[in-house]
Formats: C-alpha cells, sequence, structure tokens
C-alpha cells in the first residue's frame, strides 16, 4: 500500500515536472538577434529577415532585405510581445513568442484608410530567405532585363530588371518611370527565380521562370492585393523612356499656385513672399510611398548645402485617409523619422485624382514623387517624375548629379 502511494507521488511530481518545464519553455522570452519572417499574402509565402537588438537599453529592429538593414526604434520588446511601428510609415508587427518563435499580424495601411491584416510567423536564427539550401543547380539571372508587366487588365509597363548573383542568392531592383522596387533579394532555385521584399513600406513577391528560349517570365504580387504579370529578355542596352509617363502642367501654364495646411493645421499659401526670388523645389509624395523617403534623403542634404544660396523645399503629402488628424499623423511621423527642416504640408488623399483637384494646373499626375524645379522667378523649369533610390546603384548617383546641376544652375541665374 505504502509503495504504491510513493509511486503516485513520485508520478504526480514528475508530472508537475514536465508541465513546469513546459511552461517554462512557453514563456521564454524571445532571443535577440536574426529572424526568417514570413507572411502570408494572396501570392504566397513572402519572406524577409528581421533582426532584432538592444541599443543604448532600448529595443530596435531592422528589416533586411539584401544589402538593405531599414532601422525602426519605436519597438516595444516586453516578455514575449513584440511590437515594431515602422520607421516613417503607419505600419506596424504585432506578434507573440511562443513556441520558440513569433507569430503575429503585419498590419498595412491602404488607400480609404483600409487597413489589410496578414499573419507572419517568425523563426530565431534563420537567415535564409526561401530556401535552406539549393535543392538543384541554379541557372544564371544575373543582368539587366528589359521587362514588359501587364495588370489584370491587360495595361502594359515597361520596366528594367538589374540582378546580380552569387551561387544562388539573388539581389537588385526593378526600375520603373516612376522609381525603382528598391531592395530586393531572393534566390535561384534550377530554373526559377523567388524575390521578396518587405522594408517598412511596401511587400512584394516575385515568382519567375527562366524558359529555354531566354525569356523570363513570372508573376509579382503585392500585399496590396495587385498582380501583374511580366516577360522580358537579358539585354545591356535596356532604357526606359521616362518622359513617356512624365508629370506635366496643362498648356499655357507655367506656376503652380495653391495654399495648403502643414501638420499643426496653418496654412501655407504659394507664392509666397518667403520665397520671392528664391529657387523652389516643391514635391509631391507621401509617407506611405518608399521613393518618396529616398527623395527626402536626397532633398534634406541639397538644402543644407544650399539654403544659403536661395533654395527653398516644400513637401506636399497626398495620404491614405481623407481625414486630416490622421494624414497630420502620418505626414509628422515622416518628417521626424529623416529630421525634414522644411515645409510639410497635408494637401489631400490619394483617392479619386485628389491631386488633379487640388492641383488644377497640372495636365496629368503619373508618379509619386514628383518634383517641380521652379525659378527665381517662380516659373516651373521642369518637373522630375520619380525617383531612384540607392538600390539603383549608378542610376541614383547619376540623378542626384543631374538634379544637383539644374539646382545650381538656377541658383547661379539672377532673380
Amino acid at each position: 500500500m505504502q509503495r504504491g502511494l510513493h509511486a503516485a507521488r513520485v508520478t504526480a511530481c514528475l508530472f508537475a515536472l514536465a508541465a513546469t518545464l513546459l511552461a517554462c519553455s512557453r514563456t521564454q522570452g524571445p532571443p535577440l538577434g536574426v529572424y526568417r519572417v514570413v507572411v502570408s499574402t494572396e501570392g504566397g509565402d513572402l519572406p524577409f529577415g528581421l533582426e532584432l537588438a538592444r541599443e543604448d537599453g532600448k529595443a530596435v529592429a531592422y528589416l533586411i532585405n539584401g544589402p538593405e538593414r531599414a532601422r525602426s526604434t519605436d519597438v516595444q520588446l516586453e516578455g514575449n510581445r513584440l511590437s515594431v511601428k515602422i520607421a516613417g510609415y503607419q505600419n506596424r508587427i504585432e506578434a507573440t513568442y511562443l513556441d520558440g518563435r513569433f507569430e503575429g499580424t503585419l498590419f498595412i495601411l491602404r488607400p480609404r484608410g483600409i487597413v489589410k491584416e496578414f499573419r507572419l510567423v517568425a523563426m530565431p536564427g534563420e537567415s535564409w530567405r526561401f530556401f535552406p539550401k539549393p535543392a538543384a543547380e541554379p541557372m544564371d539571372f544575373s543582368g539587366r532585363w528589359a521587362l514588359t508587366y501587364r495588370d489584370d487588365e491587360g495595361k502594359e509597363s515597361a520596366a528594367i530588371a538589374e540582378l546580380k548573383q552569387d551561387g544562388y542568392a539573388v539581389t537588385g531592383t526593378v526600375l520603373r518611370t516612376s522609381g525603382d522596387d528598391r531592395y530586393i533579394a531572393g534566390e535561384a532555385r534550377g530554373d526559377t527565380l523567388f524575390l521578396s521584399r518587405f522594408d517598412g513600406g511596401s511587400a512584394y513577391l516575385y515568382l519567375a521562370r527562366l524558359r529555354s528560349d531566354g525569356v523570363l517570365s513570372g508573376d509579382q504580387y503585392t500585399a496590396g492585393g495587385s498582380h501583374d504579370t511580366f516577360t522580358g529578355r537579358r539585354d545591356p542596352g535596356a532604357k526606359l523612356d521616362i518622359k513617356a509617363n512624365a508629370t506635366a502642367l496643362k498648356p499655357g501654364f507655367d506656376r503652380l499656385v495653391f495654399s495648403f495646411p502643414d501638420i499643426d493645421g496653418k496654412m501655407h499659401p504659394f507664392p509666397d513672399e518667403r520665397y520671392d526670388g528664391k529657387v523652389v523645389l516643391i514635391t509631391i509624395g507621401g509617407s506611405w510611398c518608399p521613393n518618396c523617403h529616398d527623395e527626402a534623403v536626397f532633398l534634406k542634404e541639397l538644402l543644407a548645402n544650399r539654403q544659403d544660396r536661395g533654395l527653398e523645399v516644400i513637401q506636399l503629402m497626398f495620404e491614405r485617409t481623407e481625414d486630416f488628424a490622421s494624414s497630420a499623423k502620418a505626414a509628422e511621423d515622416f518628417a521626424r523619422e529623416f529630421a525634414i527642416p522644411y515645409p510639410v504640408l497635408i494637401a489631400g488623399s490619394v483617392m479619386d485624382g485628389d491631386i488633379l483637384k487640388k492641383l488644377p494646373q497640372i495636365a496629368g499626375f503619373h508618379g509619386y514623387p514628383s518634383m517641380f524645379v521652379i525659378d527665381r522667378k517662380g516659373v516651373v523649369r521642369t518637373v522630375h517624375t520619380g525617383f531612384s533610390g540607392p538600390a539603383t546603384g549608378e542610376h541614383y548617383e547619376e540623378q542626384n548629379r543631374e538634379l544637383t546641376a539644374l539646382v545650381d544652375k538656377l541658383l547661379d541665374e539672377s532673380a
């Protein structure tokens, strides 16, 4: 009898110990370091890299896409809970660490203030993107590809993919007349190419196959729900016709006139005496636009070196909501992220052709961002549509040299 009771007690203790160990394993805090994050989208699993760290005692997060490491400091890592508010955007990650991984949701703000939710899983210690090891000898996808994109309604547009390959690892970007797809990364697996990107602003998934006739054929999906197909061939000399889809003023107009509030609601008119006799760059963008983030870095540096010569910049924001308070908060976060020293104005929303309503001097708007370059007499000398970011390498450098030379030329002119 005593033996049976003793055995029962031992068994109970073992069960209690096992339960305690299991509970500890479930509640053990998440490790810092690199994670492989997979977001479930309509096009399939979209992976990207995430690194969690502590800097000066505070949690920070890095979104990793090839050589890019996009830093966010608005991070809460308390117990098993993780919250990452993406720097300069209105998107965020909310997740819980359980059974050795994070599970949670990626929230992305879409037009009309709609927030889309995507399930995500993040595994610690995994730095590979699509596949841990290549299953077959990869084909060569490196080079410059002239592509034709077609959306689900049959509308076509030209693009250029520039890809670099190291073994089966592939990085690069896609250039468009409106800018570029920023840093994309993935792997080649036999004759198939897998690429993705999530930098805080946009989530893209690319799946393509290199056919025996040399044609690259594939699909591109976004977390916003859009889908395009694309086909193309290698073409080292491929170029885009930037002027074919350029934002422009209506015939007979050579000036911009507007009055919009800043993030505090104070109205800023243009023209205004503070801009008399100065060269002014007026750029149309939005906090949701990744290429606008790249442009902001360039404009801030340009202004810092030339404001004493008479350069001014004005940022017009068209946000994804028609609510002023929400739009002002998005614009404020954008301005704070880049420490923007020039006026950031809430001009409107991205819906229903609002730009053409708010700026009736414009004949057609063809890409965020679009920059109006205005001389000392107040005349629009040119409009630069789109912005190629640092992922485009030499194209980024050439674009910045050309824009800088144009601004310097106008600054040398008399009022």
